[in-house]
């Protein structure tokens, strides 16, 4: 069964996640449906994060997209 979710974002917002879904996803058809249903997965399980807490923490010469990488890896 599908259900359809609608919701407004800020324009810029929509445009960085499309952006990101397909560097991520590749440049084909459902790489947004997938990039939102892992999105989605990922916020469920996360449980509640002190997000502040986190700012500025990681030190790594990797870039924010390598390390999403490697904590996914560790999740799935």
């Amino acid at each position: 069964m599908v259900e359809i979710i609608k919701a407004e974002v800020p324009e810029a917002l929509a445009k960085k996640f499309r952006r990101k879904a397909m560097e991520v996803y590749g440049y084909k058809k459902g790489a947004m449906k997938a990039a939102l249903e892992d999105m989605l997965r990922r916020f469920i399980t996360l449980g509640d994060v002190d997000w502040e807490r986190l700012k500025g923490v990681i030190k790594s010469e990797l870039t924010s997209v390598e390390l999403q990488h490697q904590a996914w890896k560790k999740v799935d």
